[in-house]
């Protein structure tokens, strides 16, 4: 919605208000050019706003205060006129028959335009008081259009900053409003996927081998699309500036967890080679669903991308306070260019090639890496392979006293 103008006029006034300098440079003004009124005004075409005031003299505007924009001599500065200054009205020619000075009984007068980085003109720096001053001299003149242009710059300075605060509230509005919108959709689409594994647990009790290969199939698209939505709301909750929720305590069965996944995987991958070397034999600092989750996407990596003759190699363990989950395969490396981009949401190394993990799993993977206060690298060549590493801080030492093996 755009806002109304009286809207723009009052957060105008509030930014003015804001800039804690400007009423330092009205009490400057006021003593050096001994005027008892000094003030900074938003003026428009149709409106005249005092925002800021110095007023020794009891003219009786305050910050807010109105005044008939047709009456006053700002106005001219909305013609592009630059500064005005006269030391009496009563002797200028210019001005001792201007309705302005006797409306409101003043005698000096000084005032320059404030105008921003755009050039448009913003309102006034003025000083007034009931008697002769000496303001129209080129010094004068010269520091109240200086301090005018400071004011202009602060001004901009103040938008700039207030733009950038709206954006940054609006995109963590939009961000939550995103993150809210997902979690829905996936709770709705978590319960036909719960009719689907409630399909297959019962397929399986079918004596007929080809019900047991449909009820396979059908249980590794439920858990493959689950992961899919698991992914999706991670993701969400990322860009909506959420930490990945995660309850970090000792686990004992940590390498029990992570050997569950690499038995799924073997499961659902019977023409690949697997290896693995999991040995953490003490209490690991960490949530297990959610390594559970990084090292499921590391294999399906590892399976999309390495080449199908050779093996992938899974390793786990636990040494001087570090926890490490490493998987290694062979084929196609990544170029150096490319592996620094390889944990980019949506990135992916061959967009021609399909990949139905909408390229979220290593992103999710460096989620779970920064959650457990770790960090997940990855390096490529032809003699060792494509190799990713998390290493977090286990919390434990595997020949400490205490320590034990699950």
């Amino acid at each position: 919605m755009t806002p109304s103008r009286d809207q723009e006029l009052e957060t105008d006034l509030e930014m003015v208000a804001a800039v804690p300098s400007i009423p330092a440079i009205l009490r400057l003004i006021r003593q050096q050019a001994n005027m008892g009124f000094v003030a900074v005004a938003r003026v428009t075409p149709t409106r005249w706003l005092a925002c800021s005031v110095q007023d020794e003299v009891g003219i009786g505007l305050q910050a807010g205060s109105e005044l008939d924009v047709h009456a006053t001599l700002c106005k001219e500065h909305l013609a592009g006129k630059g500064t005005m200054a006269f030391d009496d009205v009563l002797a200028d020619v210019r001005y001792r028959e201007h309705p302005v000075p006797a409306l409101y009984g003043f005698r000096s007068y000084i005032s320059s335009p404030i105008r921003l980085a755009d050039g448009s003109y913003f309102g006034s720096l003025f000083a007034i008081d009931p008697q002769p001053r000496g303001v129209s001299t080129p010094a004068m003149e010269g520091m109240v259009e200086g301090f005018a242009a400071l004011i202009g710059l602060q001004l901009d300075e103040a938008r700039a900053h207030r733009r950038t605060r709206t954006a940054l509230t609006d995109e963590q509005s939009l961000g939550s409003s995103r993150e809210e919108f997902i979690a829905v959709v996936a709770h709705d689409l978590r319960n036909p996927l719960a009719t689907m594994h409630t399909a297959s647990q019962l397929l399986t009790r079918s004596s007929d081998a080809s019900a047991a290969r449909v009820s396979a199939r059908l249980l590794h698209s439920a858990n493959r699309m689950l992961g899919l939505i698991n992914d999706l709301v991670d993701y969400a909750r990322g860009r909506a500036g959420t930490a990945m929720p995660i309850k970090l305590e000792e686990h004992a069965e940590v390498g029990a967890a992570l050997r569950e996944v690499v038995d799924e995987v073997r499961d659902a991958n019977p023409g690949r080679d697997i290896r693995s070397d999991i040995d953490i034999p003490c209490p690991v600092r960490c949530e297990p669903a959610r390594l559970q989750q990084l090292l499921s996407n590391l294999l399906g990596n590892a399976i999309a991308h390495g080449a199908e003759g050779e093996p992938i190699l899974v390793h786990a363990s636990v040494a001087d306070g570090t926890a490490v989950i490493r998987v290694n395969n062979r084929g196609a490396t990544i170029p150096a260019a490319q592996l620094a981009r390889v944990f980019d949401a949506y990135w992916q190394a061959s967009p021609r090639k399909f990949d139905s993990s909408m390229g979220l799993g290593l992103h999710i993977c460096q989620l779970v890496a920064n959650a457990h206060d770790g960090t997940l690298t990855a390096r490529s060549d032809a003699e060792t392979g494509t190799t990713f590493e998390l290493r977090w801080p286990s919390g434990c030492e595997p020949d400490a006293p205490g320590s034990r093996r699950p």
